[in-house]
């Protein structure tokens, strides 16, 4: 059984909890599974939910990390995958397609690395937003890096319908 996003009440509660209490929110580095196959019966990109778009991404960039002998990303953390739908929901709002400064990805995640990879347009696939990141040397030195070993993923739209994808690939302390 696939581990749904947290985005529950009781997480948010959690988390306001040790902010409130001064605790890092990062101490416990809570993460869950990367999928290893998109089901074929998921249809067409545009009749899957966002979620399963972004399982669908991480499956294609394992696949490509793969292909190139590096290990794959076996696990999402709570804390980078929060700030990749951040970074998205900021995006779509804004209209400024920018790379936030990873500083800020590895302090509040407690993490020792931190890259990430931006794309937006229209219909995009899973595949094709891969296709355009091993294109372009800084996107694919992100995704191919042997440091990578967590993610981050959001897939957002914005205001005129273009689809936004943030991946934040970190390796945690």
């Amino acid at each position: 059984m696939r581990h749904p996003r947290p985005r529950s009440l009781m997480t948010s509660l959690a988390l306001a909890a040790a902010v409130l209490c001064g605790l890092p929110a990062t101490a416990q580095a809570r993460t869950w599974s990367v999928p290893t196959s998109v089901p074929t019966s998921a249809g067409d990109a545009s009749a899957r939910s966002n979620e399963g778009l972004e399982d669908a991404l991480m499956v294609r960039i394992n696949e490509a990390r793969a292909q190139h002998g590096l290990r794959k990303i076996w696990n999402f953390d709570v804390c980078t995958d929060q700030l990749a739908e951040r970074w998205g929901a900021r995006i779509a709002r804004t209209g400024l397609l920018e790379h936030r400064d990873q500083s800020d990805v590895i302090r509040r995640c407690d993490n020792s690395w931190a890259g990430e990879t931006l794309v937006r347009g229209a219909s995009l696939t899973p595949d094709v937003m891969v296709e355009l990141w091993l294109d372009s040397p800084g996107h694919r030195e992100i995704l191919l890096s042997p440091r990578a070993r967590r993610a981050g993923v959001a897939i957002t739209e914005d205001a005129q319908g273009r689809m936004i994808g943030v991946v934040n690939l970190v390796r945690h302390n």
